[in-house]
């Protein structure tokens, strides 16, 4: 059989593939770019809702009290020139099932955004974020309890850090941590955000040390 008698039984043979299962073909096509689509679709919503300039500036309860907080603290400014943004704290890590649950309950926020804090303008949000901070710091230190600070975890590892360049001080607290897997907000809690004053308390209670 010569070359081009070859090429013509090739040809006829996936033509007549094609022919007789166009159907499933024209379907799995239309499947996979709408599956591309809706993995494209969601790759792009997370990055961007676990951006910065979204959790900071979209909206007023945030820009103006937790975010002006973080500014000044080192996660934002350091050394190092490392930032840390703030899905990086508060989405879980390489477990997208718990990423997708995270951001269904974050949707819910957008009730007390539109309806509870409706009309009251940057200043009335921001006094009614205040009132209800300290039931809300709870929850998420609820969360930083349930899964032992994974989030911090992700970047800060007991196993790679240097004692001997830590303070005396700090570097017992660590070896006696590392020896439980202690969970960092026992300690650090306060590190980037204020910790706010319980209403039920006589006095607030004092912000945790940073690192220098």
């Amino acid at each position: 059989m010569s070359v081009v008698e070859k090429f013509r039984a090739i040809s006829q043979g996936i033509s007549g593939f094609v022919r007789s299962r166009f159907k499933f073909i024209v379907v799995a096509g239309v499947s996979v770019l709408v599956g591309l689509g809706l993995a494209a679709s969601y790759a792009t919503v997370l990055d961007y809702t676990s951006s910065l300039n979204f959790c900071a500036h979209t909206c007023h309860e945030m820009e103006s009290t937790v975010y002006q907080e973080y500014m000044h603290s080192k996660h934002y400014k350091n050394e190092q020139g490392v930032v840390v943004v703030c899905a990086q704290c508060h989405v879980p890590h390489d477990n997208w099932p718990a990423v997708l649950g995270r951001k269904a309950m974050a949707s819910l926020e957008l009730w007390t955004h539109f309806v509870v804090f409706a009309g009251e303008g940057p200043d009335g949000v921001k006094r009614a974020f205040q009132a209800r901070r300290f039931e809300l710091a709870k929850r998420v230190w609820a969360g930083f309890k349930a899964d032992n600070a994974a989030e911090c975890k992700a970047c800060h590892k007991y196993a790679n850090m240097v004692l001997e360049d830590q303070r005396p001080s700090i570097r017992a607290e660590h070896t006696s941590a590392m020896k439980t897997d202690e969970n960092c907000l026992d300690c650090h809690k306060g590190i980037t955000h204020h910790v706010p004053a319980d209403p039920s308390a006589k006095a607030a209670p004092a912000n945790s040390f940073d690192i220098q």
